[in-house]
């Protein structure tokens, strides 16, 4: 009887066991244990905010974490927004004369006039731009011996300017720009020595009046800040080049109306300015001191 209970205890142990088993197995075949992903959304949706925290993902923005889930999501009112201009689309108009020439001829510069400039601001940020002047030379090099005559004649310039400053205080400008410039004029060349090699003498002839016609493109940087009330000064650095000129008999002119000499590239512009702002009450409010790009 002792053995037969024994047998059947053994039978009942090993048939739970294998039960047990069998169930485990099982369950981990049908519920595996997988972690939901972390997921991003751009708006949050309606549940309890305050299982939320604040803290920044991989790329170093700000996200909400559910502190439940671990599902992250961008709150919209986080998303940065896109700034466009903030002047409107005509916001002002210009119109200057540059005295840089008039003051370098006081300082003995042998050419040069006086040039006007009229431009619109287009929000602040593209400067549409025309320019138109009278400029004359007598030049006398040196170290040669003649003179280079030009009776004052008109030149102009057409392009435009780009504000980098353009969505801050438009009393301050930081620009660059690109103008082609053209000039029709007429020139001589007076007292030319030509030395002999038989009689030791110096012969001297003149080249009558010709005329000319000269393209060229000018590139300027500068800055233009305002002084008081509509009254502003603006100054330019340019790099200007020939683009085009007519043939000429004695090959090209030393001058160029609006250029200056062909052997100076770089020069500057001294502009003072007035300005009747347009459509002012459509102004943004800006910090004086921040520049926003």
């Amino acid at each position: 009887m002792d053995r037969l209970i024994r047998t059947l205890l053994l039978i009942a142990v090993f048939a739970v066991i294998s039960a047990v088993g069998v169930d485990a197995w099982g369950q981990r075949r049908i519920t595996p244990v997988t972690p939901t992903p972390p997921t991003t959304k751009q708006e949050t949706p309606e549940f309890d905010r305050s299982r939320l925290q604040e803290q920044r993902d991989a790329q170093g923005r700000v996200v909400l974490v559910d502190t439940v889930t671990g599902s992250e999501y961008v709150d919209s009112i986080m998303l940065p927004k896109a700034v466009g201009n903030l002047y409107p689309l005509v916001s002002g108009v210009s119109i200057g004369v540059d005295v840089w020439d008039p003051v370098m001829r006081i300082l003995g510069q042998q050419y040069g006039g006086v040039g006007f400039m009229g431009q619109v601001s287009l929000h602040n940020r593209f400067f549409p731009t025309f320019e138109l002047g009278f400029s004359t030379a007598k030049i006398s090099p040196a170290d040669m011996n003649y003179t280079f005559k030009s009776p004052f004649a008109p030149y102009f310039k057409i392009g435009a300017d780009y504000n980098i400053f353009y969505n801050s205080n438009n009393a301050y400008q930081l620009h660059v720009g690109l103008r082609y410039g053209f000039s029709a004029f007429s020139y001589s060349i007076d007292n030319i020595d030509v030395n002999s090699n038989y009689w030791d003498e110096s012969t001297f002839f003149n080249i009558p009046s010709q005329n000319a016609t000269v393209g060229f493109w000018e590139f300027t940087a500068g800055v233009t800040v305002k002084i008081s009330g509509p009254i502003s000064m603006g100054w330019a650095f340019k790099y200007r080049s020939i683009l085009h000129e007519s043939k000429n008999t004695y090959g090209p002119t030393m001058y160029v109306p609006g250029f200056g000499k062909r052997a100076n590239p770089i020069t500057g512009s001294f502009y003072v300015i007035y300005t009747l702002p347009l459509n002012k009450s459509a102004y943004p409010k800006v910090d004086n001191n921040e520049h926003k790009h």
